[in-house]
């Protein structure tokens, strides 16, 4: 059912109460979330536009895995594992089988990082903030359906797009570093030393295939492959040419994943679709050069490759509840779930700094409003 649309006079506000009372989700675009995967595509000249606001914090813990972050490595403190940032997703129906989309997700990590005995730092940053990108397309080529049907229906589709992430560098200002136990060498004026070339690039492919559970509830399996390049390093601004050297390392990552998951979408009401997706991801090669010369030792530790991470899979969930206020404005409840961190989604997240804990959980919540035309 589609509601007519409502002509606004200035001089009144029609009640916001009333007319969320009469509309409904407009099908298929009720099954359609851009945040979770399925073979449907949008309707030819349609768009979709949402944005969200994430978070985890002491008052946002999703499933406590900020506090068990903290528990895992006595290195951590304080508010580690607290995260702000926001989601932006668009989706463009290019022909009723080609949907093109973009997604751009930006976050700050908080971390609290105790660097040990062996320097002694006048600042040291607290978070990592990353910049994340996805765009590509989704072609349609089989579906078997009622045009008039607003219920789910068969479909296959092939999805492949570009990804891409970076972070700034992570900078810390060293007074002090103690070489042995009995020598120890201090700078006047302090100098900065930072994690930096910190990002990755690849591509992703996923054959996806939908068909009805029930009137209400559409199933999605697929299976995928990526290729990801990830790269990050370290770098001093120190006069001292050995520990300079000591400071200067670089890591380059090759890694492709065999990709494998299951959603479900359930319309619940007319306006209140809800969907759950499972993926998994499975390393299939690893290619790791290290730079670096052999004084790294003298490095501290937070900094130095052992701490790059050796997990070869990850678990993957995300959630959405998405209420329609009108026809074309919904706003919703999404959350995020990882049993190894970032691992196989972000790969330039293993490096010397947060490789040490990309071994745990993580995970966090998001707010979001959309608005479909």
């Amino acid at each position: 059912m589609k509601t007519t649309p409502q002509v606004f006079n200035s001089c009144y506000l029609f009640p916001l109460f009333i007319l969320s009372q009469t509309a409904f989700a407009e099908l298929p675009e009720g099954w359609v979330d851009q945040n979770i995967v399925s073979a449907y595509t949008f309707d030819a000249r349609s768009f979709d536009i949402s944005g969200s606001v994430l978070a985890v914090n002491s008052d946002i813990d999703f499933l406590g895995v900020r506090d068990d972050l903290v528990a895992s490595n006595p290195r951590l403190s304080g508010n580690t594992g607290d995260l702000s940032g926001n989601r932006l997703s668009l989706g463009v129906g290019l022909h009723r089988r080609l949907t093109a989309f973009y997604s751009q997700q930006t976050q700050d990590m908080t971390i609290n990082l105790d660097p040990g005995n062996r320097v002694v730092l006048q600042d040291l940053d607290n978070e990592l903030r990353t910049s994340s990108r996805e765009y590509g397309l989704k072609w349609n080529f089989y579906e078997s359906r009622d045009t008039e049907k607003s219920g789910p229906w068969r479909a296959a589709s092939l999805e492949i797009s570009r990804v891409e992430s970076d972070t700034k560098d992570f900078a810390a200002t060293i007074e002090k570093i103690s070489i042995t136990d009995s020598f120890q060498l201090s700078f006047n004026p302090p100098q900065q030393f930072q994690l930096d070339q910190m990002e990755d690039e690849g591509w992703r492919a996923r054959v996806i295939y939908s068909w009805p559970l029930a009137e209400k509830i559409a199933t999605s399996i697929w299976g995928g492959y990526t290729q990801m390049d990830a790269s990050s390093g370290t770098s001093s601004d120190i006069q001292d040419a050995l520990i300079n050297e000591a400071f200067e390392q670089r890591f380059e990552v090759d890694e492709s994943h065999y990709l494998a998951g299951a959603s479900v979408n359930w319309q619940l009401t007319p306006k209140l679709p809800i969907q759950l997706s499972y993926e998994y991801i499975r390393l299939n090669s690893r290619s790791i050069n290290i730079t670096r010369n052999a004084s790294s030792n003298l490095l501290p530790s937070f900094l130095q490759g052992d701490n790059l991470a050796s997990t070869n899979h990850n678990h993957t969930i995300k959630g959405s509840i998405t209420y329609w206020i009108t026809p074309h404005l919904h706003i919703g409840i999404n959350g995020n779930l990882f049993t190894n961190q970032f691992i196989g989604v972000m790969p330039h997240y293993n490096n010397p700094l947060s490789g040490s804990f990309a071994e745990h959980p993580y995970g966090y919540l998001g707010i979001k409003v959309g608005y479909k035309l």
